[in-house]
């Protein structure tokens, strides 16, 4: 099916796998490598403005797709239903999301640097270059704990957040949001670490150790059934 055809769900998950692979393997930036899957997804978007931002944003080492591509484009899985997210008429409002994802990324990434110490803010300096991440801890990195539409946004004594901040933590940075805006990943790898570790919210830092167990025992809608098959829910067919 030529690239033109595909859905958008489709573009990003091609661009997003070919992107994470080159930043695994050590390349400089990715962006040669990405280049040929990138475009035909910029092309999806009608306004400049929107394939600026997105080329910015999608080629950034921290931006995570792999969490992305998890949550908005993921298929998501309930007790009582099951979305596709390749169904047509949702084609839109996805790529309505990721440009939305991708502000409230560039935001953050420049309120670090008005505001706060790049170098302190996080468990890892967030200056571009391959920091070894913390492994004498009982966090793991998985990012799952930061699918959720939103905390309670109140800061550590002694600190004072940028005013859309706020709103940010409580679940307004995107309109759908199903993934924290402050989470980042690390260089492609299926690691992703909070860019405001350090002045991260007090909910945040009374999520513990059995928080976290009892949260991925859980799962999330997003961890559904593969694509394509038949399911039955009250003597109706309903399929991905």
């Amino acid at each position: 099916m030529p690239l033109a055809n595909l859905h958008v769900k489709d573009l990003f998950q091609r661009f997003a796998q070919e992107r994470q692979e080159a930043l695994r393997a050590g390349e400089a930036s990715g962006d040669l490598s990405a280049a040929a899957s990138l475009e035909p997804l910029l092309a999806w978007f009608g306004k400049e403005e929107e394939r600026s931002l997105l080329r910015r944003v999608l080629l950034d080492s921290y931006f995570p797709l792999g969490m992305v591509e998890r949550t908005i484009f993921g298929n998501a899985d309930g007790m009582r239903f099951f979305i596709n997210k390749r169904r047509p008429e949702l084609e839109r409002h996805l790529g309505e999301e990721l440009v939305r994802t991708a502000r409230a990324f560039v935001r953050v990434r420049m309120d670090i640097e008005q505001f706060f110490d790049p170098g302190t803010i996080t468990c890892i300096p967030i200056d571009g270059r391959r920091h070894p991440l913390p492994t004498d801890q009982w966090c793991i990195l998985c990012g799952i704990c930061c699918e959720i539409g939103g905390v309670r946004p109140e800061p550590p004594a002694g600190t004072c957040y940028p005013e859309h901040w706020y709103v940010y933590l409580a679940g307004g940075a995107v309109e759908n949001q199903q993934l924290c805006p402050f989470l980042f990943q690390y260089f492609g790898g299926a690691r992703f670490f909070c860019a405001i570790h350090s002045v991260k919210p007090v909910a945040c830092r009374q999520f513990d150790e059995e928080a976290c167990r009892t949260r991925v025992k859980e799962g999330g809608v997003h961890r559904g059934r593969p694509e394509g098959r038949v399911y039955r829910r009250s003597q109706q067919v309903v399929r991905g």
